[in-house]
């Protein structure tokens, strides 16, 4: 009896433990233990993906942003733009057109050197004042203090050469403004500048427009000093050779007549040939300091055949001797 009961209860406790270990190996429970086992691994893979997708996130992002800023942050735009030689802006500063080289000048002399590379900068002029019909150019011309002293300065007379140059391809001479500007200039070791020159479109001014278009005289009477030798430069003839360079600038095809009258004092073949030789040299004076063509200007005499004054008189014969240029 003592034997079976120690065997009844040794098999009890085997039966027990094997129980207890065919539970633990059940499939459901296996598969249970699993997914636990990968529920509780599965999100800390997934959070590790997306702490490293976050970090790659945000470094490209970060770089995305940094090139936008390099490209449309202002300063670095002016960078950028700090060795273009040759623009033309709008109204708003937008900027038209812009060439690396620019327009280079000579210090005290009116040529203006236009390199290959920028030479369609007439072009672009001319088909921008096409496509916008209510605009003028304005070409911003630079002299330097420094520069030789003449009338008019050195900014309008290489403004000058660029209207001529414009107005050559087709662009109306309305609509070509020529702007002065005082400007330290800093030329180099060869008395050169390379950036003198640069253009702005601005809205048409009809009034401006209007007042050229009346501003043109059939002729006019200047006085210059008569002496026995000849004459001498005085404000009258500084005058007119200012409005001459203009007028040329804009009709460079037209011929303007420089006309020598006289008083009656003397005879008549006399004060013909007076008359003749101060028109020649009025004529060579404006040809020379206003640098035009000489097919642009004619010298002719009248002597005394026209007067405007009685000569009776000294102050009829001083009205009387005069230069009339005919345009």
């Amino acid at each position: 009896m003592k034997n079976f009961l120690t065997a009844f209860i040794v098999f009890m406790v085997w039966s027990v433990f094997g129980l207890w270990i065919y539970s633990w190996l059940l499939p459901g429970n296996a598969t249970a233990k699993t997914e636990i086992k990968n529920t509780t691994s599965i999100p800390e893979i997934v959070n590790e993906s997306k702490q490293d997708l976050s970090k790659a996130d945000t470094s490209v992002t970060d770089g995305l942003e940094n090139k936008m800023q390099v490209v449309l942050d202002p300063s670095n735009i002016e960078l950028k733009n700090e060795n273009i030689q040759l623009k033309a802006i709008n109204a708003n500063s937008d900027i038209i057109f812009v060439f690396n080289e620019g327009i280079r000048i000579l210090k005290d002399k009116t040529e203006v050197f236009i390199p290959k590379k920028s030479i369609d900068y007439k072009y672009k002029i001319n088909t921008y004042l096409i496509e916008h019909p209510n605009q003028e150019v304005h070409i911003n011309s630079l002299y330097s203090p420094t520069e030789s002293v003449s009338n008019p300065n050195m900014g309008i007379k290489r403004g000058l050469e660029i209207k001529k140059q414009l107005i050559k391809i087709g662009v109306n001479k309305e609509r070509i403004v020529i702007k002065s500007i005082i400007k330290d200039i800093n030329f180099n070791n060869e008395e050169n500048y390379n950036s003198a020159i640069n253009f702005s479109f601005k809205e048409l001014n009809l009034k401006r427009v209007e007042e050229i278009r009346n501003s043109i005289p059939d002729s006019r009477i200047v006085y210059p000093n008569f002496t026995d030798s000849g004459i001498s430069v005085n404000n009258d003839l500084k005058i007119l050779l200012s409005e001459l360079i203009v007028y040329f600038s804009e009709n460079p095809d037209q011929v303007v007549t420089i006309v020598g009258h006289t008083d009656n004092i003397g005879n008549g073949n006399d004060n013909y040939n007076v008359g003749l030789k101060y028109a020649r040299q009025v004529r060579w004076y404006l040809i020379s300091k206003g640098d035009l063509k000489r097919s642009q200007i004619k010298a002719i005499s009248k002597g005394e055949s026209e007067p405007i004054e009685s000569n009776y008189s000294k102050k009829g014969r001083i009205a009387n001797r005069r230069i009339e240029a005919i345009y």
